[in-house]
């Protein structure tokens, strides 16, 4: 009886595709887009900020305060996107079995 499923066992792995692939993903690729953006504003964050340093250099306190404020805007979209991200990339599991 076991040589029976030894036989059964041999012939599906002989009718298998030699070259199948099991991919496993978290799904979608919105973390990744999260990521992103976290990043850009993240740089326009830094740009922002660098910007309002110039600009209070120069005795513009008002723009300087102006490009202060922007900056902490972008990074706290920023923190929003890698929330976001976190979230998407342990949404879950999805398993594709192809060729």
């Amino acid at each position: 009886m076991r040589f029976g499923y030894a036989i059964t066992v041999a012939a599906f792995l002989a009718a298998t595709p030699a070259m199948a692939q099991l991919t496993v993903t978290n799904g979608n690729d919105e973390a990744a887009h999260h990521q992103y953006n976290a990043d850009r504003d993240r740089a326009a964050g830094r740009a922002d900020m660098e910007a309002s340093h110039q600009e209070a250099a120069m005795g513009n306190y008002g723009s300087a305060q102006r490009d202060r404020e922007a900056a902490h805007e972008d990074w706290h979209a920023a923190h929003h996107e890698e929330h976001h991200a976190d979230r998407d990339a342990n949404g879950g599991v999805t398993v594709r079995l192809g060729h």
